[in-house]
């Protein structure tokens, strides 16, 4: 038998155990394979199930964040909606000062945060009188919690409103913190800072009047603590109406800062002296004409009938004028028929036309339609002023309906043409273009005067418009034979001139008529010297013929000796100088002349040193006005 097919019962164990070893091998790698797979798989499901509760955390995050700016964001709508109901049941209320108390009843229960939503809807209210009453009463109260944060909301509000509500933030203010409320007040800049002052003054009136001067002067603003001193004194006596008067004349205080306080203590003094209080007035030393006018239209609001009467009776022939010229047309605002028959029995005749007369023009500035309906009832001196007055209004809405209208009054008044150039004055201001072609195109009266004179009342706005046509056309018109000192070219210089469009107007002058050259150079040499170019103004001169140049150039020089003395002494030396004229010795008269006036600003030094540059003919004219004045 061969060796490899014989084999011993031991080899067969051997086999055997290899098999079975094989085999359980197999079985093991089977099971450790299997538990690789079930591991991979257990890891990759556990990863997976991570992933999803990821997400799944992810995405309820994300509908709570949604829920919660949805939330919020129906907070906020929702008490946007209950403040402005609320504001709407406040302003229910009859009276102003209901509104007033439920306001501060229902604010007085806000925090900060709650405040400024309130103050955020109240810009929403469209009535201004409530928006301007709830954002007081609001400011109010955010002014006790953080003055700083109300002070910022100035900015939101109307000009008219600052003044107002920076009062109610400082006097909150100046109780809560007085040194922050002053340190506030010193940030603010101009009319800013005198208000918050006062406001700071009126409520401390607790301290001394030398701590209250320091902070004034702190804030410098000495004015605004004398003003409120005189005031508070001016108050204290208002018991006599004639000292608190006088208080209030004679202190350091411009009256036009006091107008106030004057008019309330004219009211005081005429519930004792009655309208005698007019007389009064008048005979009072105000230098500002105006303030005068004021206090007296104030005691006229009164009853009018009644002031109209004293002044009936005053002696004084200036003083009735005056008076009944004021009284009439305050009353004519109100009731101008009942002023007509007032004034209809005035003596004498001259006063009674010039005090209809005034009536009407106040009348046909109110209601231009009803007045000229009624011109039969005006006297016929009387009605050409005011009809110019109403149609001028007219024109404002309708100018081709007011000229249609204008013949209708021919027969009133006889003679319209001075209210065809009120007409066409307006009409040029509004359209200075269609009122131009309609004058050179439309206008049927063949009087060249009356044309030329309706250019001159729409070519100078054309000029600014539209600088060259303006200026061809008033080239174009023949200069009529009337002696006016100035033509339509001339015009249109002057007017880019006056409006500082220098530039322009000099490129019109070389093409200027040699009738109207020498004034058209003045007006832009006069131009130059107000932009503080007084060098380059009489540099331009040159261009004029010699004859012109003497009154020219003493013209530049006097307006600059006027406009900026100091800047002419400093330019002498650089001003031209010869035998024929001396630059230099025009502009020295001019200086030493000038300090005669109110505003002369040079020393004696510099107008010595001035002195030195006269030639023999300015030295004569300077010393006999010297003597004059001497005098």
């Amino acid at each position: 038998m061969s060796s490899e097919k014989i084999l011993s019962s031991g080899d067969i164990d051997s086999t055997e155990k290899m098999s079975v070893v094989s085999k359980n091998s197999l079985v093991l790698a089977g099971i450790f394979a299997a538990g690789l797979a079930v591991g991979i798989l257990a890891v990759v499901s556990i990863q997976n199930v991570g992933k999803r509760n990821e997400h799944l955390t992810q995405d309820v995050a994300r509908v709570d964040v949604v829920q919660t700016s949805t939330e919020r964001a129906d907070n906020r709508s929702s008490k946007s909606t209950h403040i402005a109901g609320q504001f709407e049941e406040i302003f229910k209320q009859r009276s102003t000062a209901e509104q007033y108390k439920a306001l501060y009843n229902t604010l007085s229960r806000t925090n900060e945060q709650e405040l400024k939503e309130w103050w955020n809807q109240s810009n929403k209210i469209e009535r201004t009188s409530h928006r301007e009453i709830a954002q007081q009463v609001i400011l109010r109260y955010l002014s006790k919690i953080d003055p700083e944060a109300a002070l910022q909301y100035l900015s939101e509000v109307t000009f008219h409103q600052t003044d107002a509500l920076s009062r109610t933030i400082f006097s909150e203010w100046a109780v809560l913190d007085l040194d922050e409320a002053i340190k506030a007040a010193s940030k603010l800049l101009g009319a800013r800072r005198s208000v918050a002052l006062e406001s700071i003054l009126e409520t401390r009136d607790d301290l001394s009047e030398d701590r209250r001067l320091a902070i004034a002067v702190q804030l410098n603003r000495i004015d605004t603590f004398d003003k409120l001193n005189s005031e508070m004194k001016a108050l204290h006596s208002i018991a006599d109406p004639s000292t608190s008067w006088d208080i209030l004349l004679n202190d350091n205080v411009d009256d036009s800062l006091q107008i106030g306080a004057l008019a309330l203590v004219a009211e005081q003094w005429q519930g004792q002296i009655g309208f005698e209080v007019l007389s009064k007035i008048y005979h009072s030393g105000f230098e500002d004409f105006e303030i005068k006018r004021l206090l007296l239209e104030a005691i006229a609001q009164v009853d009018p009938a009644q002031a109209l009467e004293f002044a009936r009776e005053v002696s004084d022939e200036n003083e009735q004028s005056f008076l009944s010229g004021i009284i009439v047309e305050e009353w004519a605002s109100t009731d101008p028929l009942a002023a007509l028959a007032a004034v209809s029995s005035f003596k004498p005749a001259s006063l009674y036309f010039d005090l209809e007369e005034e009536i009407g023009v106040v009348w046909a500035k109110n209601k231009p339609y009803e007045f000229i309906q009624s011109i039969e009832l005006m006297s016929e001196g009387s009605r050409v002023w005011p009809l110019e007055v109403a149609f001028a209004y007219l024109t404002r809405e309708d100018p081709l309906g007011a000229i249609e209208s204008l013949s209708s009054m021919k027969d009133y008044v006889g003679n319209t043409t001075t209210i065809l150039h009120r007409i066409i004055e307006q009409w040029g201001m509004l359209q200075p273009e269609v009122a131009t072609n309609w004058i050179l195109n439309d206008f049927d009266q063949e009087d060249p005067y009356l044309r030329y004179s309706l250019l001159e009342e729409t070519l100078p706005s054309l000029a600014l418009q539209d600088p060259q046509k303006a200026f061809e056309i008033a080239l174009e018109q023949p200069t009529p034979d009337h002696g006016l000192a100035f033509g339509l070219d001339f015009r249109v210089i002057s007017e880019l001139a006056w409006h500082g469009r220098v530039e322009q107007a000099i490129d019109l002058l070389p093409r200027a008529r040699e009738s109207s050259k020498a004034s058209a150079y003045e007006s832009v040499g006069k131009a130059l010297v107000d932009k503080g170019q007084g060098l380059d103004a009489l540099e331009l001169g040159s261009d004029l013929k010699p004859n012109q140049q003497q009154r020219y150039y003493r013209s530049i020089i006097q307006r600059w000796a006027w406009a900026d003395p100091t800047e002419l002494y400093e330019a002498l030396e650089d001003l031209p100088s010869s035998d024929a004229q001396s630059l230099q010795s025009i502009a020295a008269s001019e200086l030493l002349t000038r300090r005669f006036s109110r505003h002369q600003v040079l020393t004696d030094e510099q107008l010595e040193r001035a002195r030195s540059f006269l030639n023999d003919n300015d030295r004569k004219r300077v010393q006999l006005i010297e003597r004059l004045e001497n005098q």
